[in-house]
Order: C-alpha cells, then sequence, then structure tokens
C-alpha cells in the first residue's frame, strides 16, 4: 500500500512537471525560430541597404580627390588676388 502512494506521488511530480516543461519548451522554441527569422530578414535589409567596404572606401577616395581639387582651386584663387594685388 505504502508503495502505491509513493508510485502516485511520483506519477503526479511527472505530470506536473510535464505539464510545466513541455510549454515550456515549446514556447521557447518558437521564440528560437521568430528570432533566427528576423536576424535572417535584418542581414538580409542589410546587405541590400547599406553600403559595403569597398563602397565606402571609393566614397572616401572620392572625397579626398574632391577636396584635393577644391583646395588647388582656392589656392589659384588666392595666388590671382594677391598677384593683382601687387600690381596695383
Amino acid at each position: 500500500m505504502e508503495e502505491t502512494n509513493w508510485l502516485l506521488v511520483v506519477i503526479g511530480l511527472v505530470s506536473l512537471v510535464l505539464t510545466i516543461i513541455v510549454p515550456l519548451v515549446a514556447y521557447l522554441n518558437s521564440i528560437t525560430t521568430r528570432t533566427r527569422n528576423e536576424l535572417n530578414n535584418h542581414q538580409t535589409h542589410v546587405a541590400e541597404t547599406y553600403a559595403t567596404k569597398n563602397d565606402v572606401k571609393d566614397l572616401g577616395d572620392r572625397m579626398e580627390r574632391q577636396l584635393s581639387a577644391g583646395f588647388d582651386n582656392i589656392e589659384k584663387i588666392l595666388f590671382k588676388q594677391r598677384a593683382y594685388e601687387r600690381r596695383e
């Protein structure tokens, strides 16, 4: 009789644990799947939208060339102004 009571207690505890653990595992699995899908979508968005390392390097090179040309133009204008002022 005593063994039957312990067996019923063990079965009750296992049932209680399974009632809590199985839905918890299913919930965590669904959250993991949803997070994985969102991360994949974000990676795709980043790949489609943002510049690559080479794009940024090319942009930096173009900006550097434009700045250099702009400074050369300013330098020419200043030298012309100085030459004009010296003639006067």
